[in-house]
């Protein structure tokens, strides 16, 4: 069983209920379950390797992280932005955000957290590797699907977006440590390989505000 640790956002709980109605329709209609497999959560790190002992100090550190961050009165919140196809990992749909009023990846006060958690990481010696993915959520993911059904279901998933008219700003209520295993991944994280049995928890979550 290889298994894998992720540090996410859990957004407030009316948009993250869209979300999951947005991403089961889509998914629904084109049969591919990949995304389906997740929690609804917006990813701030890229899936890392983190030795079991070294999880109970990477849940105190990122509990100091979310403490300080309430302490200073900060309001963490994204911008809804617009759907986004992608055909490199295997066609997928994600809609995208922005943080606050500042640029997807940084400037705001996500990009603040996300800059906490990287040293966090680094001073554990935990490898995360690449630039830290792009603020997003996954509407359908490594579908396999034909190029041109692929371009029917970006053009569905933005259809079912706009048509539940969820608000322009959302919340970040709450900082997660996700623990993911899956068999079929093996040490390959990055090809969509753990679709087939992904499963997941969370260690923990820390609120926000």
């Amino acid at each position: 069983m290889s298994v894998r640790y992720g540090i996410s956002l859990i957004l407030e709980p009316a948009f993250t209920a869209g979300l999951h109605r947005a991403r089961q329709v889509i998914c629904s209609q084109y049969g591919c379950w990949a995304a389906e497999m997740h929690s609804v959560h917006v990813p701030l790190t890229d899936y890392f390797a983190c030795p079991e002992q070294e999880a109970p100090s990477l849940g105190v550190i990122l509990g100091k992280i979310a403490e300080e961050f309430r302490g200073e009165g900060q309001e963490a919140f994204l911008t809804r932005q617009s759907t986004v196809a992608e055909t490199e990992d295997k066609g997928s749909v994600y809609l995208a955000f922005a943080d606050g009023t500042g640029p997807a990846s940084e400037g705001g006060p996500v990009g603040m957290l996300r800059a906490d958690i990287a040293e966090a990481l680094s001073r554990l010696n935990l490898m995360v590797g690449g630039e830290a993915p792009a603020l997003r959520f996954a509407l359908l993911q490594h579908s396999g699907l034909p190029a041109e059904v692929f371009r029917s279901a970006a053009r569905f998933a933005e259809g079912v977006v706009d048509g539940l008219e969820l608000p322009g700003k959302v919340a970040a209520a709450e900082l997660a440590l996700f623990r993911f295993e899956s068999a079929a991944a093996d040490e390959e994280w990055s090809e969509g390989s753990w679709a087939s049995d992904l499963t997941w928890r969370i260690c923990n979550s820390y609120e926000l505000t």
